[in-house]
């Protein structure tokens, strides 16, 4: 457990009387008010064995390199905390690639990376539109995902794979071993492979890290180990505003207006690492207008 996850450790009854004002406090005073209602409502439609099931989840997150399974009361209570922030003009573009895409077999999405809150904006905005699509999300989480708290809260309501960050954008918190953190990285791309076989559309942030100035990073190399399944198909996602829901040098969210954009995939096979990655990231430039 963790020891410094005061609402992991609380029991039902305990959590309904916290998570409420916790969770508004997040979130700028003018839309606490709604996220605390929302959060109030929700834990009152929840059963005492759910909210149980979703305190262990919470306490176990991030606690071994492996899959973390959505918890269904997290994952209702990320949507309906996400969707207290994301104004009535955000959109999503492109949806019909990923739905094509994912009915002929494993998907990868190579999305850009601007916020600690792009996996949770990504599956919103994909769940009002099409939610056992969104279901089907597994994105691959860096150690920072499940760092504290509130964190860990977002990332029980995901389906997420926890890795190693990469040493060449490697924080203090990264593993200081470039043999254990290559070792990891192995064992993602297997069970990411597995997944896909299975159904999953696996999420990757190829840059590796949130960008510091909103434009598109280099991606690290090895982000296309994940792209070697036959038959595999590539989408580059872009995502803007983000970054203004959850500024780097914000301690609150903010609303903000959200734009999803999918383009149409294209099959990894052929493609050598450099030009698969070469052409997703182009694709993704040419989306997000850089």
């Amino acid at each position: 457990m963790k020891a410094d996850d005061p609402i992991a450790t609380l029991g039902p009854q305990a959590a309904r009387q916290l998570l409420p004002g916790f969770l508004a406090a997040t979130v700028v005073p003018e839309r606490a008010p709604e996220v605390r209602q929302a959060m109030e409502e929700l834990l009152a439609q929840t059963g005492e064995e759910e909210l149980s099931a979703a305190l262990e989840a919470l306490s176990r997150a991030g606690e071994a390199y492996e899959r973390y399974p959505a918890d269904p009361f997290a994952r209702r209570l990320s949507r309906l905390y996400m969707a207290c922030l994301v104004r009535p003009d955000s959109s999503v573009q492109g949806l019909e690639h990923l739905q094509q895409a994912a009915a002929l077999g494993p998907v990868l999405l190579l999305g850009n990376h601007r916020s600690y809150v792009d996996t949770q904006l990504t599956d919103l905005l994909i769940a009002r539109q099409d939610p056992a699509l969104a279901d089907r999300l597994l994105a691959v989480a860096g150690p920072k995902v499940y760092a504290d708290t509130f964190r860990r809260i977002a990332a029980i309501g995901l389906n997420t794979l926890k890795t190693a960050q990469s040493i060449s954008v490697a924080s203090e918190q990264a593993l200081s071993s470039g043999r254990e953190v290559a070792r990891i990285a192995a064992q993602t791309v297997r069970q990411a492979e597995e997944r896909m076989l299975a159904g999953d559309a696996v999420l990757l942030y190829a840059e590796g890290t949130r960008s510091r100035d909103g434009r598109l990073g280099p991606f690290l190399r090895g982000a296309s180990r994940y792209a070697r399944l036959p038959g595999l198909r590539v989408l580059p996602v872009a995502l803007q505003g983000s970054e203004q829901v959850y500024p780097i040098d914000s301690p609150v969210l903010h609303p903000a207006r959200v734009r999803l954009s999918i383009a149409p995939a294209f099959l990894a096979e052929g493609l050598d690492r450099d030009a698969l990655l070469q052409r997703a990231h182009e694709e993704l430039r040419r989306l997000l207008g850089e």
